[in-house]
């Protein structure tokens, strides 16, 4: 009995709490429900739905700078690819190749078997040439004199012998005779040391040839050895035969190529 009254007089006291402090009263489920679902006058985070809209906007402005970042990055440089060969093209280029290698390896051989190469030996015998067109051009203002071979006079053929004499080469005391011995060639090819050679119409006249359509000769007594143009006189149309090219002794195309690799 004394402990109901206990128990009643609590209960009133707390119902008298609770209308001083103007709250109501709470069950037991109430107190203990989760701090969420309670007001937010005691402190409480309040919960809230996401907001889809802010989330969506948030997404495409994302992607939107992601698209931005890529198109603004620099391209890559494509490289330049040169297109395939033909095969014939490959196949020229091959040979062209090996023909070089062919030539670099007989001249080598020849080289060191001391053998002069075609382009050695064709540069000395125009070294050659040239030369005996020099030596004949230094005796320009010498005397004529009939069957003269130098130093001091000559005549036409003796003045062709000496030169050519020179290079260790041995040619006829006579005109005709010397056009025998050379090589006939045509007007364009000929080059300084070849022979000029007027046997028309009875004529009896050579001269060596010193380029840009000139020639160096003996021509006659009180003129002496002078340069005169190949043709363009009368009497030189009337008496033109031709060019011939003197043969040079292998043993002298061999002594000009060793000298020549001795200079080098």
């Amino acid at each position: 009995m004394q402990q109901r009254s206990l128990t009643h007089s609590r209960h009133t006291s707390t119902m008298n709490h609770s209308r001083d402090s103007g709250l109501r009263p709470t069950s037991r489920r109430a107190r203990r429900a989760p701090a969420l679902r309670q007001g937010t006058s005691h402190g409480a985070i309040p919960v809230t739905r996401p907001n889809i809209s802010l989330i969506t906007t948030l997404i495409f402005g994302l992607i939107a700078v992601l698209l931005t970042g890529a198109s603004s990055a620099p391209a890559q440089a494509v490289p330049d690819v040169q297109p395939a060969a033909p095969p014939a093209q490959i196949t020229a280029s091959a040979d062209s190749s090996e023909r070089a290698e062919s030539r670099s390896i007989r001249k080598r051989d020849a080289a060191r078997a001391g053998k002069a190469t075609a382009r050695e030996r064709r540069h000395a015998r125009s070294a050659i040439r040239q030369s005996v067109a020099d030596l004949a051009l230094r005796q320009e203002g010498k005397a004529y004199a009939a069957g003269g071979e130098g130093p001091n006079a000559f005549d036409c053929s003796g003045f062709t012998l000496f030169a050519w004499q020179s290079a260790g080469v041995q040619l006829t005391h006579y005109s005709a005779g010397q056009y025998q011995q050379v090589k006939k060639i045509p007007a364009e090819a000929a080059m300084p040391g070849d022979l000029v050679f007027y046997l028309s119409r009875g004529a009896r006249h050579v001269g060596m040839y010193i380029g840009d359509g000139q020639i160096v000769h003996a021509s006659d007594y009180g003129v002496g050895v002078i340069v005169s143009p190949v043709r363009g006189t009368p009497w030189t149309n009337a008496h033109f035969t031709g060019f011939g090219r003197v043969t040079i002794p292998d043993a002298q195309v061999r002594k000009a190529v060793k000298e020549r690799r001795q200079r080098r």
